[in-house]
């Protein structure tokens, strides 16, 4: 296998879905590719002149059951399984007589089409696939030989990589077509699971999901009346997956993902040092705060927003002692979050019969975030890549005349390490390592500045401080107008971080200029929608 190159010489049709079946087969004969195919496919190419040879001319057998069996022959199977090099593979293929097949072109029965017509339980259950989906697993397991073709929109580039490389196809290809094979009969037998869930009388379906396993039945969903069950794969079980429910309540769907944003906050704060505590409600940040201990900084997040953070979460950088527990006890919170509790700590706060204690490992700063999230709409399924972009002083660039001191610098990065949690539009102020008014959510990002203002201010009057001096604010992205931060400005804030990237980008930097205030771009924009 010169250069991990395969030359195909034989290559076996199958296909439900006979579209541009002709001229690829065409291409595929001028390329000396022999062509086996099974049943109605064989008749179909024939029909069309070229050469082909039936399946049953070399198991033996004709199609059986109606059809239900035409490529299920360890004839077939052999010759696309063998291990090329393995001789007593290659020894069997030739005790046998058998020739090695190089490429597999299937598709599968329409079963879904079957399912959105309204076919009857019949109909839709011949129309699932088994030989078929045996023989693409079979190709894409064998990738290392064997290449595979699932949809007849990839005719074009395999006939094009064939002629480039000499009638051969390379490792790389092999392995992206066998990728694509397994997504392809995972998203089949996940609809007819989908299929026999519905004509099975469940009304909710508990389905293997992204190869999650079912977890839990929770309570209900965001309300009552919704339905609701918790999966988990082995990737985040190893990661963030393996806490411990140390005390009470079972966790609800809301539960669920305000614990999702409370390990987001603590994956966004791994490389800081400082004791750090958060509160989150409905998976906002109302309160994030650093502390020359938990206590302090328990006491300075509480104090962002005390009133929204009555019946949230808190989480923890660092485990909980009892001069901590017995503080936490005068509040209500849902959920509190940690990398541990000591005896004593635990001892108090499992008084409260309903507060759920939720203890992580040991070693969560080296948990890693999937490479994947996924997030359901009403007309399908969104993907992307989590935003696990953390920033350091060498990220930012001084766009002001004043650049700012090495304090707010360190400020700067606490709030943005915060907006980055928040609800867009996001604006977050920050003094001294910890958040005085956060503003999330706003269609207006000059609304979300007002919030968040407002309540630094009421902050800053309970404490005697002079409007918000020596504070920096944080926007989760650009600044459309100038007039987004003149009321900061106004009342004292020093120092700014935002994404940069309006075309009036200028326009902000001069209001700064003039107001003799330091701001600094990041170069990304840190949305949550």
């Amino acid at each position: 296998m010169k250069k991990n190159k395969v030359k195909i010489k034989n290559a076996l049709i199958s296909v439900s879905n006979k579209k541009g079946l002709g001229k690829f087969v065409k291409n595929l004969g001028l390329l000396g590719v022999k062509i086996i195919a099974s049943g109605g496919t064989a008749e179909y190419i024939n029909d069309l002149g070229f050469n082909v040879t039936d399946i049953e001319a070399i198991t033996g057998y004709p199609e059986l059951l109606d059809g239900r069996v035409k490529t299920l022959h360890p004839k077939i199977h052999s010759s696309i399984l063998a291990d090329r090099g393995n001789k007593n593979h290659v020894q069997d293929l030739k005790n046998f007589k058998l020739e090695a097949i190089d490429l597999v072109v299937c598709n599968l029965y329409p079963f879904s089409d079957a399912v959105l017509k309204n076919k009857n339980n019949k109909y839709c259950i011949e129309n699932i696939d088994i030989g078929g989906i045996t023989l693409l697993r079979g190709a894409a397991k064998n990738y290392k030989y064997v290449t595979v073709v699932t949809n007849f929109s990839q005719y074009e580039e395999v006939i094009k990589h064939f002629l480039k490389y000499d009638g051969c196809s390379t490792y790389d290809f092999r392995l992206e077509k066998a990728h694509k094979a397994f997504n392809y009969t995972s998203n089949y037998d996940l609809q007819i699971s989908k299929w026999f869930s519905k004509i099975n009388k469940k009304d909710f379906t508990k389905l293997e999901m992204n190869g999650g396993k079912f977890k839990d039945d929770l309570t209900y969903g965001e309300n009552t009346h919704q339905k609701a069950e918790f999966f988990q794969d082995e990737e985040t079980r190893k990661n963030w997956g393996n806490f411990k429910k140390l005390h009470g309540k079972k966790l609800s769907y809301n539960n669920h993902l305000d614990l999702d944003a409370s390990l987001n906050l603590l994956y966004n704060f791994k490389n800081f040092k400082e004791d750090i505590v958060g509160i989150i409600k409905h998976t906002n940040p109302c309160g994030v705060a650093s502390g020359k201990n938990l206590l302090e900084a328990f006491n300075n997040a509480m104090a962002c927003d005390p009133i929204s953070a009555f019946g949230g979460i808190v989480v923890f950088n660092k485990k909980v002692q009892k001069v901590v527990a017995n503080i936490l006890n005068n509040y209500f919170f849902e959920m509190i979050v940690a990398p541990g509790f000591d005896s004593e700590a635990e001892r108090i706060l499992t008084k409260k019969k309903n507060l759920r204690l939720i203890s992580l490992n040991n070693n969560w700063r080296s948990n890693k975030l999937k490479d994947t999230e996924f997030r359901s709409v009403i007309q399908g399924t969104l993907i992307q890549e989590p935003d696990t972009k953390l920033i350091s002083k060498e990220n930012l660039e001084v766009v002001t005349k004043l650049s700012p001191t090495n304090k707010e610098i360190k400020d700067l990065i606490f709030a943005w390490t915060v907006v980055k949690l928040v609800k867009s539009n996001g604006i977050v102020i920050v003094q001294n390592m910890k958040t005085i008014g956060i503003g999330s959510g706003q269609p207006s990002r000059i609304d979300s500045s007002k919030i968040a203002i407002r309540k630094a201010l009421e902050l800053s009057t309970k404490s005697n401080k002079i409007k918000l001096k020596n504070a920096v604010m944080a926007s989760d992205a650009f600044f459309p107008f100038s007039d987004g931060i003149e009321d900061a400005l106004a009342n004292g804030i020093n120092a700014i971080i935002q994404p940069g990237g309006s075309i009036r980008d200028d326009q902000v930097i001069q209001l700064a200029d003039k107001r003799n205030v330091s701001m600094v771009f990041t170069g990304i924009r840190s949305f949550k929608h």
